[in-house]
């Protein structure tokens, strides 16, 4: 069998949609099935983009549009794999019936039916993404990585749910308990010896201010915890409902963290708090799970079906039950034990090598069809 996985244009800006086009080419590979990876070079040098706004611009869409399509033209392969549905406008110029792609979410549109509230939408991104959508509609199979993400496709994109199959994909990194890395990790950073809870990600969806009044409710109950953050500082009015709880003083700003840091930091905090109001997916319960820390989460978008019954959960705006539940992780030793151990069981059943046996099974069937 020989695929052709096509990664993202210029996919060191988008590290994990790179990560998945390496896993699931690597583990294709394992299965014996001939991959050609397709990386499109860039057309703008990076010292010209350093330089001007525009010039990255320019590199930007006239790379994608313009000259991503030409190189696939004499593109010889059984089945063409588009590995991110941001691309999924190159189905345009490839056989559609030999053409699979996976849409990992379609927070924009979900953005734009005001399921989240009235938050602004870039009009030409939503625009951009409508029109590849649309084009996505003409591959053979589209492979969601979510019930929710297929439920949004047929809602939202008005598609067949007979031409969309759900496969959810493996782990990015190797997360695992790693008692003294983490350790180490936990001195280098200063996190101290007490309580620590972890907050990641950066979209407004990822819902920080529920996080800053849990740790307030958590603090008030005697808890003295504190929470550290991965990427920029807080501003703004995070920054200011921060100072307004009075918990400036209990967040650690980490700043940014190396990927080769992260499953470290996983094990090294004592919980993650993830009450995201949408995820498409939702990689960080996942991978906090595999690393042996366990998770109190919302139950929005796809999270209920990727933690099942291996996190606490609840309402992602109700804070007083998720801050009873983050009580309950941080003091309760036998519902700690219990979440980490229905975690590392959870967590194991998402492994590239399965992810790649049931992708094998679609390209078969494109195959198959296709004649």
């Amino acid at each position: 069998m020989r695929v052709a996985v096509l990664h993202n244009y210029r996919d060191d800006k988008q590290p994990s949609m790179r990560l998945y086009a390496e896993r699931l080419g690597d583990a294709l590979l394992r299965r014996d099935v001939q991959v050609t990876r397709v990386r499109p070079p860039v057309v703008v040098p990076a010292a010209w983009r350093a330089r001007s706004a525009t010039w990255d611009k320019v590199d930007s869409y006239v790379g994608r549009f313009v000259v991503y399509p030409r190189l696939l033209r004499n593109l010889r392969a059984e089945v063409v794999h588009v590995a991110d549905h941001g691309q999924a406008y190159l189905v345009a110029g490839l056989d559609g019936r030999r053409t699979v792609v996976t849409c990992h979410d379609v927070i924009l549109l979900v953005l734009a039916a005001g399921r989240l509230g009235a938050t602004r939408v870039p009009r030409v991104a939503l625009q951009i993404l409508r029109i590849s959508l649309e084009i996505m509609k003409r591959a053979a199979l589209v492979v969601a990585d979510s019930i929710q993400t297929k439920r949004d496709l047929v809602d939202l994109v008005h598609m067949d749910p007979d031409q969309i199959t759900v496969i959810h994909p493996g782990l990015n990194q190797a997360f695992s308990p790693q008692h003294s890395p983490a350790q180490d990790l936990r001195r280098r950073l200063g996190l101290g010896d007490g309580a620590v809870i972890l907050q990641i990600g950066r979209g407004f969806y990822k819902n920080l201010p529920t996080v800053l009044r849990v740790l307030r409710r958590l603090r008030d109950g005697g808890i003295e915890a504190r929470v550290a953050r991965v990427g920029p500082p807080l501003a703004g009015a995070d920054r200011a409902l921060a100072e307004r709880l009075g918990v400036l003083g209990s967040v650690v700003e980490l700043g940014w963290l190396s990927d080769a840091d992260l499953p470290a930091l996983y094990a090294a905090v004592d919980l993650l708090l993830f009450p995201s109001l949408y995820e498409g997916f939702g990689w960080p319960p996942l991978e906090a799970m595999a690393s042996g820390t366990p998770v109190v989460c919302s139950r929005a978008g796809s999270l209920d079906e990727i933690v099942g019954d291996a996190a606490l959960t609840a309402d992602p705006e109700d804070v007083e039950k998720l801050a009873r539940h983050a009580a309950a992780v941080l003091t309760e030793g036998e519902t700690r034990a219990r979440l980490i151990e229905r975690g590392l069981a959870r967590a194991g059943c998402f492994n590239w090598d399965r992810t790649a046996s049931e992708m094998v099974g679609v390209y078969r069937a494109v195959i198959e069809r296709a004649g």
